[in-house]
């Protein structure tokens, strides 16, 4: 199996990479959203392999997942102000992807191959480097999408069970396991509010790719914050939690957008004839670094969100 090819169900035919015209700069489209006025973009990488997954350890230092070799891809550390990225697990060659961090930065949570048809979540504490493993169910299965409670208790995570694809939590021993969201449809992304009341998540319970929130305790009081024909996908809460920022083919490839935590004030972010996905927030909360695919070259890019 090509790893660059585990990517989520969102990545199918209805967001390929489709060329449309530049817009006139703060532009209120017939669907309401806002094409945002064009800010400070930089180039971080300049490698051009295949990426994904970026998330910050701290203001200066992010994770990433390229695709080292055809079968394998690998976890990597890269310093915002100089040097060369740096394998996170030097010796792997499982392939490694979907990192999260802790906010005080003593645990990191990732996927971890079993087979090509299973994934298995590992949680390692950096500072003993003891690690806690969720092992795959038999068959054709895995993990998806670790996230951290805020407070770096619990680590969220999905899990499909039953028939759907729940969103479920552990401890950062891998135990108490626990359902937090069990509903129609797939599940996906999960992101919890700073003050660790909101959970943020993707679902096709109402048949497309959109946004919900509900309590990050039970899971209750699910409500809707997108409503489109198109995919919305791979929600992330601010560092304030006062925005919101995802994927959209809406206007018609996959970019980058940010909303309000109610979903409201929808705006576009970037504007590229191919593809720009897997958005995370500078602990800043002003700018995002996101993959950006152009001429077929896969690049982290830090920009400016306005």
């Amino acid at each position: 199996m090509n790893w660059s090819d585990f990517a989520d169900t969102t990545r199918r035919d209805t967001m390929a990479s489709e060329r449309f015209p530049s817009w006139a700069l703060a532009l209120v489209l017939a669907l309401g959203t806002v094409v945002a006025v064009p800010a400070a973009d930089r180039q971080l990488t300049d490698d051009h392999r295949y990426k994904r997954d970026p998330v910050f350890l701290n203001a200066r230092t992010l994770i990433y997942v390229v695709q080292a070799r055809p079968e394998q891809l690998q976890l990597l550390r890269l310093d915002l102000f100089g040097g060369k990225p740096r394998p996170i697990h030097k010796d792997e060659t499982r392939s490694e992807l979907e990192p999260a961090v802790s906010r005080d930065g003593r645990f990191l949570a990732f996927l971890q191959s079993r087979s090509a048809a299973s994934v298995g979540m590992v949680i390692e504490d950096t500072r003993s480097k003891k690690t806690a493993e969720i092992p795959p169910a038999s068959g054709f299965s895995g993990m998806r999408s670790p996230a951290f409670s805020p407070d770096g208790k619990r680590v969220l995570y999905v899990f499909a069970e039953g028939g759907r694809q729940k969103v479920f939590s552990c401890d950062t021993s891998a135990g108490d396991r626990k359902v937090l969201v069990d509903t129609s449809g797939i599940c996906n992304w999960p992101s919890v509010s700073p003050d660790g009341r909101v959970l943020l998540f993707g679902s096709t319970r109402d048949g497309n790719y959109e946004i919900y929130t509900a309590s990050a305790t039970d899971g209750s009081g699910i409500r809707r914050l997108t409503i489109d024909r198109s995919q919305d996908v791979r929600p992330r809460f601010s560092p304030d939690g006062r925005r919101v920022v995802f994927v959209s083919n809406r206007d018609g490839n996959r970019e980058i957008y940010v909303m309000d935590s109610d979903g409201a004030g929808v705006k576009r972010v970037t504007e590229n004839s191919e593809r720009d996905d897997f958005p995370t927030w500078h602990p800043d909360g002003k700018r995002i670094v996101y993959v950006s695919e152009r001429k077929g070259r896969f690049d982290l890019r830090l920009r400016d969100v306005p």
